[in-house]
């Protein structure tokens, strides 16, 4: 017979190769799925917090959308828009149609002039995370009790890449045809950092945080980039009806919670002045 630490030793041996065997996942493994769980949703409901610094320059935006993936595709999007030279934020609505993009930033619904593409990072989760695939063989990943914490951290010469993307993604190139040899080759890059909230049931993308901080000559001269950027995902395959009507009972509940949140905190302050 075998003896109980011969046995033991079997054991552990066995869940060892179970897990070299793939029983454990790897991290492009989990995010992958996310991806794919992503692009089969129906509906969606997301915020996207937003800052970049340039030098002397920045802009800061908080967004809210409902996006219902039907044929054709229809969204509803709020931009809150904070610029350093305006006293007071821009609000900007936006609505989206198949191919046609209409805004508002007073009364009335103007056409907008520009492609459903542009906004396919905010729309379409799958968008943001494809970004970083090139580097998927250094991805990291952290269980928690609910979720797996997906995370990448770039900051070396072969990360140089995804500041070009990164640049082009945000509309600042030196000419038609992209940036220069000259401007890529004097590019100091600080870090890039990425992280990804993942559903361990659903495998569903339950948040999205991004950080790119890194220095490049444009026009002659040395700026300084520092965006950072938080997404988060709710309301899964539950978005229905009229998008704008849906959109401001999100926020009415929002609203409400945070009032009941607040008052509870109020409570449990007043309950200890009380005892001391």
């Amino acid at each position: 017979m075998i003896g109980k630490k011969t046995a033991a030793v079997v054991v552990s041996t066995g869940l060892l190769l179970l897990s070299a065997c793939g029983e454990q996942q790897l991290p492009e493994e989990v995010y992958k799925q996310s991806i794919e769980a992503m692009e089969e949703l129906d509906s969606v409901y997301f915020t996207h917090s937003n800052s970049l610094n340039a030098e002397q320059e920045g802009v800061s935006n908080f967004t809210r959308g409902v996006v219902q993936y039907s044929d054709p595709l229809e969204a509803y999007i709020k931009t809150n828009m904070n610029l350093i030279d305006l006293e007071e934020p821009v609000e900007l609505d936006l609505r989206v149609n198949g191919d046609e993009i209409e805004i508002r930033e007073k009364e009335e619904w103007e056409e907008y002039d520009t492609e459903v593409s542009e906004l396919d990072s905010l729309m379409r989760p799958a968008e943001d995370m494809n970004f970083f695939l090139d580097f998927e063989e250094e991805f990291l990943m952290k269980e928690e009790d609910d979720y797996y914490e997906v995370s990448f951290k770039g900051t070396d010469e072969r990360h140089h890449t995804l500041v070009e993307k990164k640049l082009n993604s945000l509309g600042i190139t030196e000419s038609a045809g992209g940036l220069s040899q000259k401007a890529l080759d004097s590019i100091q890059l600080d870090r890039i950092d990425m992280v990804a909230y993942i559903d361990k049931d659903t495998d569903l993308l339950l948040g999205y945080d991004s950080r790119f901080t890194f220095t490049i000559e444009l026009a002659g001269e040395l700026r300084e980039f520092n965006e950072i950027s938080y997404v988060r995902y709710e309301d899964y395959n539950e978005v229905d009806g009229n998008l704008e009507t849906y959109m401001e009972e999100k926020v009415k509940e929002i609203e409400r919670q945070q009032m009941e949140e607040q008052q509870g905190e109020e409570e449990t302050e007043a309950k200890e002045e009380t005892i001391e």
